[in-house]
């Protein structure tokens, strides 16, 4: 295995690519989900219209949420102006979305937010730093509040030349030790989990070089 590659290129990469608008093999530029869209047409008025995107990348989600009626905290470690430029002078919606560029794993929660979204950032991060986050989520849960995450389970990744890769610091998490944390932390809630296989070609080889179990959390404080 090689040395583990570093955070810091990872967040280069990153802001690189959503810059220049390029889409990725995880394809960064995709829609908000069909299971997203569903879980916010589903949200009622007992849900405060506040939102709160960690790791918006492209913006996606972010926009779904806006144009929902929701004002938007938009949080990643990329400048905002690719996200800026994406909505421009878009009307009542695009001025509910509040940018801030800060890592995610940096992000104080000290409000109540109707609804987070995190999707494809939280295995980056330390666990220590993923449990902490989502801890504040739910002490901070006033309302009818609803969370959105995706995360990677059960990494495996490669190089170019086949050589197994690791980034330093990542949660690398297991299905199963992924699920117990969720369920310690929801406790009380209303909690779906489901999971999927998730691959990506390197475009150079055809081969896989990513390929993980991929979790996606609804998790709802209908107790409230």
């Amino acid at each position: 295995m090689k040395q583990p590659v570093s955070m810091a290129s990872v967040h280069a990469f990153y802001a690189d690519v959503i810059r220049r608008g390029r889409n990725t093999a995880e394809n960064l530029q995709a829609a908000a989900s069909e299971r997203f869209n569903n879980l916010l047409g589903s949200i009622g008025d007992a849900t405060p219209r506040t939102a709160l995107d960690l790791g918006y990348g492209a913006g996606a989600y972010t926009i779904a949420l806006a144009r929902a009626g929701f004002h938007v905290v938009a949080v990643d470690q990329i400048p905002s102006d690719p996200l800026l430029r994406r909505i421009g002078d878009a009307g009542t919606w695009a001025r509910r979305i509040e940018p801030r560029q800060c890592l995610a794993e940096d992000f104080i929660i000290d409000q109540d937010f109707g609804v987070i979204v995190a999707k494809d950032v939280l295995h980056y991060l330390t666990r220590l730093n993923v449990e902490a986050l989502l801890t504040s989520a739910v002490a901070h849960a006033r309302g009818e509040n609803y969370h959105y995450l995706e995360v990677f389970t059960g990494i495996t990744r490669r190089s170019a030349d086949g050589q197994l890769l690791r980034i330093e610091g990542e949660a690398g998490y297991t299905p199963e030790s992924f699920r117990r944390g969720i369920e310690r932390i929801y406790k009380g809630w209303d909690l779906t989990l489901l999971w999927s296989q998730h691959a990506e070609q390197d475009s150079r080889t055809g081969l896989n070089c990513f390929e993980a179990i991929r979790a996606t959390v609804i998790a709802a404080n209908r107790a409230a």
